[in-house]
C-alpha cells in the first residue's frame, strides 16, 4: 500500500541495539510505583501501565528469535486461554510482547514504550491523550489484539472511511501473522459484506457505520425479519440466514480521534429516516413563501437573534407581518403557529447558515452539509424539523420533503452500550471532566517519545479579513524564501477560496484541500511537507493525516502552520497546530486573526458589532491587544456546545425511558 511510507508511527528497527536497553520516557520505577498507589486516578492508570512495560519487553525479547510458526502457535494458545475464561489482564504481557514482535517483522518498526503504555491504559478501559504524530494506530494494535482473543469481536472506530481502510490495511498484516482476521466497514456495503466484516476478530469502521448498523438491526428485529427464514435453512447449503442482524454484540471499542466522536459528533444524533422524495410544486409553497418573507425582514424589528442560545424568535411586529402577508392556502398549508415556525427556520437559514461554511452545493445541485469538525462533506446527513428545506429554498434548488424518523440514538448513549470502552486522541484534556461525567472514563496524558520542538508563535491580530489574508500571503512568501513548506488552515470552504485567489494573485503556487476537492486528499497531504510547497486546507488536514518532511526541510526549520481563524473549540486549533513538529521534528505555528472573524460572535452581538466598527474605522492601533478576546469567545462557544450536548443526551435518555415504559424498543420510533 502506498501510504505505508507516510506513517512514521514508531521507531525504525536497529538490529544492533539491545531490546532491553531502551531509554524510557515514562518516569522511574520508584516514582511510578508511588503514583500507582496514591496518585490521582488518571495518573495511577498511566503509572500502572508504565510498570508493566519491563514485563512486556521481557516477553518481546523471549519471542524475538522464534519462527513465525511458533508465534502463531503461541497466539493460538493465548486464544484458547482467553476463551477458557482466563483473565485477559493476566495475558497482557504475553499478548503485548507477541504484537510487538509481529509489528517488527511485518512493518519493520518497533513500538515505543509510550505506545505500549498507552495500549495498556486502553486495555483497562481508559482514554489516552497521545500527542499528534505519536502513532495511535500502533498504540491501539496491542489492546485490540488482546481483547479479540476472547472471540467476541473488537470495534476500532475512526472518523472517515479513508482512515478506516488505511489503518486496517496498514496494521492488518500484524493481526494476520498472529492468526487474527480483520474486517473493514465502508459506506453502502451490502449486508453480506457487513456480516463478514463483523465476523472478523477486529473490525475497522467509522463511528457512524457502527451506530447505524446497530439501529438497522433493531429495525429488522422490530419488523419481524428474524422469523422470515424457515427452520430448515440452517441445514441447507446457501440457505437464508436465521438471524437478520449484521452486527455482533457490543463487546470492546477503541475510538480513534475520541474527542471528535465523543464531543463534536455528540451534538448530532444518529437517525435513520424514511426515504425522502422531491416535493411537488404545491408542497413547496410554504417553504418558498417563508423564504421570501425572511428576505424582507429586518433584524431587531421583525425578529431577535440570541447568539448565545443560537435561537431566532419573531417579534410582535414580525408576527403581525406574517399574519397579514397573504399566507399560502390549500391542502398543504399549515396552522398559523406552524407558519410562524416555518418563517423562523427560514430566518435561521439566512442568518445562521452560510454557503461554503455550513453547507455546499454539489455538482448535482443539492445541498450537502459540511462537517464543522472535519471540513468534509456529509451527503447522507440532513438537518431536521424543516431546516434543510429552508436552506434548499434559500439556494433555489430542488426542495425535498422532510422524512419521518424510524430509529435514533445519540453517540453518548450508543457508546455506553459497550461492555468496555477505550479511546485515544491528540486533544482530550480540555474535555477531561465531560468525558468522566458522560462516559465514566478517566483521561490520561501520555508523554511524547521525543521532546517536542514545535515553536508556537503568539497570535497576530489584524483589523479586517483582507488585511489578515495579505499578512498570510506575506508570511507564506517569507517561509518559501528559506525553503520551508507551509500549511494554511481555514475554517470554511469560502475562506480557502478567497485565500487561494490572493495567493494566485501574488504568484504563489499552491494546492487547495477542502470539501470540494476531498477526492485528492491523500495525494495533497502526501506532498504537503516537501520544500517550497504551500497547502491551503480546511479542517480536513487536521485529523488522521501525517505530513512527512521532504529533504532539507528539517534543517530549514520544518513545516510552518498558519491558522487563519480560531475554531469553536480549542481542540480543533491544537489539531491544526499538531501538523507541525511531529515526532521530534522541528516546526512552527501561528494563528493570524481579524476582528471580522465569526468566532467573536461568541462575545455577543453588541460587542461583535463594536469590534467590527472599530476595525473599519482603521487607525494605528495595537490590534494584538485584542488577542485575549478570541479565547474568551471560544470558551463561551464551548460552554454553549457543552450545554447542547447534555440537553441532547438527557432528551434521548428520557425518550428511551418513555418507550421502555410503554414496552417498546427504546431506539425505534
Amino acid at each position: 500500500m502506498n501510504t505505508v511510507e507516510e506513517l512514521p508511527f514508531a521507531e525504525p528497527l536497529e538490529p544492533t541495539r539491545r531490546i532491553d536497553n531502551v531509554p524510557g520516557r515514562l518516569g522511574g520505577w520508584s516514582v511510578n510505583a508511588a503514583v500507582a498507589r496514591v496518585g490521582p486516578p488518571w495518573w495511577r492508570r498511566l503509572s500502572r501501565a508504565a510498570l508493566l512495560v519491563p514485563k512486556l519487553r521481557y516477553f518481546e525479547q523471549q519471542y524475538l528469535d522464534l519462527p513465525d510458526e511458533k508465534l502463531l502457535e503461541l497466539s493460538m494458545e493465548l486464544r484458547g486461554k482467553a476463551r477458557g475464561k482466563w483473565d485477559l489482564d493476566k495475558l497482557l504481557p504475553q499478548a503485548f510482547g507477541l504484537v510487538s514482535v509481529a509489528i517488527q517483522r511485518t512493518l519493520g518498526i518497533r513500538p515505543f514504550d509510550v505506545q505500549l503504555a498507552a495500549g495498556a491504559v486502553m486495555h483497562f478501559g481508559g482514554v489516552v491523550e497521545l500527542a499528534t504524530g505519536e502513532g495511535k494506530t500502533v498504540s491501539a494494535s496491542a489492546p485490540a489484539y488482546l481483547n479479540a482473543l476472547s472471540g467476541k469481536g473488537v470495534h476500532v472506530t475512526t472518523v472517515n472511511d479513508y482512515l478506516a481502510k488505511r489503518d486496517a490495511e496498514w496494521i492488518g498484516p500484524v493481526y494476520k501473522q498472529l492468526g487474527m482476521t480483520v474486517g473493514v466497514l465502508q459506506q453502502k456495503m451490502e449486508d453480506m459484506d457487513r456480516v463478514a466484516a463483523y465476523k472478523a476478530d477486529i473490525t475497522y469502521g467509522t463511528a457512524a457505520e457502527f451506530g447505524f448498523d446497530f439501529l438497522r438491526d433493531r429495525l429488522k428485529l422490530r419488523g419481524g425479519q428474524a422469523q422470515t427464514a424457515p427452520f430448515w435453512a440452517a441445514w441447507m447449503g446457501g440457505g437464508a440466514r436465521l438471524d437478520p442482524r449484521v452486527q455482533r454484540g457490543l463487546h470492546y471499542a477503541i475510538v480513534d480521534e475520541a474527542d471528535s466522536i465523543f464531543i463534536d459528533e455528540a451534538k448530532t444524533p444518529l437517525i435513520i429516516a424514511n426515504p425522502t422524495r422531491p416535493a411537488e410544486p404545491e408542497e413547496q409553497v410554504v417553504f418558498k413563501w417563508a423564504d421570501q418573507l425572511a428576505r424582507d425582514m429586518k433584524r431587531d424589528q421583525h425578529f431577535t437573534m440570541n447568539i448565545k442560545k443560537d435561537k431566532i424568535e419573531l417579534t410582535d411586529t414580525g408576527k403581525h407581518l406574517v399574519r397579514y402577508s397573504n399566507p399560502p392556502t390549500g391542502k398543504h398549508t399549515k396552522a398559523m403557529d406552524k407558519l410562524l415556525e416555518a418563517v423562523e427556520r427560514a430566518l435561521h437559514a439566512h442568518y445562521r447558515f452560510s454557503r461554503d461554511h455550513h453547507y455546499m452545493i454539489n455538482s448535482e445541485n443539492k445541498v450537502v452539509i459540511i462537517d464543522e469538525g472535519t471540513g468534509r462533506p456529509m451527503p447522507d446527513r440532513h438537518w431536521r424539523d424543516g431546516l434543510h428545506q429552508a436552506v434548499e429554498a434559500k439556494e433555489s434548488v430542488q426542495i425535498n420533503m422532510p422524512s419521518s424518523h424510524a430509529a435514533q440514538v445519540t453517540f453518548q448513549n450508543f457508546y455506553r452500550l459497550y461492555s468496555k470502552l477505550a479511546g485515544m486522541s491528540g486533544t482530550l484534556i480540555p474535555n477531561f471532566w465531560e468525558l468522566r461525567k458522560v462516559y465514566r472514563r478517566w483521561t490520561s496524558r501520555v508523554p511524547t517519545n521525543k521532546p517536542c520542538l514545535r515553536d508556537v508563535l503568539p497570535d497576530a491580530v489584524f483589523p479586517t479579513e483582507d488585511a489578515k489574508f495579505d499578512a498570510v500571503v506575506k508570511a507564506t512568501q517569507q517561509m518559501l524564501a528559506v525553503g520551508r513548506p507551509v500549511l494554511i488552515g481555514t475554517r470554511t470552504v469560502e475562506a480557502s477560496k478567497k485565500l487561494s485567489a490572493k495567493l494566485t494573485a501574488a504568484g504563489v503556487t499552491h494546492q487547495v484541500l477542502n470539501a470540494e476537492q476531498n477526492e485528492r486528499e491523500a495525494e495533497i497531504v502526501a506532498l504537503a511537507g516537501q520544500p517550497g510547497t504551500v497547502t491551503v486546507a480546511t479542517n480536513m488536514a487536521g485529523r488522521g493525516t501525517d505530513i512527512r518532511l521532504g529533504p532539507g526541510v528539517a534543517e530549514a526549520g520544518g513545516l510552518h502552520v498558519i491558522g487563519t481563524e480560531r475554531h469553536e473549540a480549542e481542540r480543533i486549533d491544537r489539531q491544526l497546530v499538531g501538523r507541525a513538529g511531529r515526532q521530534g521534528d522541528p516546526g512552527s505555528a501561528q494563528f493570524m486573526l481579524s476582528l471580522e472573524d465569526q468566532l467573536l460572535e461568541g462575545l455577543g452581538t453588541r460587542r461583535q458589532d463594536e469590534l467590527q466598527a472599530l476595525a473599519h474605522a482603521g487607525g494605528n492601533r495595537d490590534w494584538n491587544a485584542f488577542a485575549p478576546l478570541f479565547r474568551i469567545a471560544q470558551r463561551k462557544v464551548e460552554a454553549r456546545h457543552y450545554r447542547q450536548r447534555l440537553d441532547l443526551m438527557n432528551y434521548d435518555k428520557q425518550r428511551q425511558d418513555m418507550l421502555q415504559d410503554l414496552g417498546a424498543d427504546p431506539y425505534v420510533d
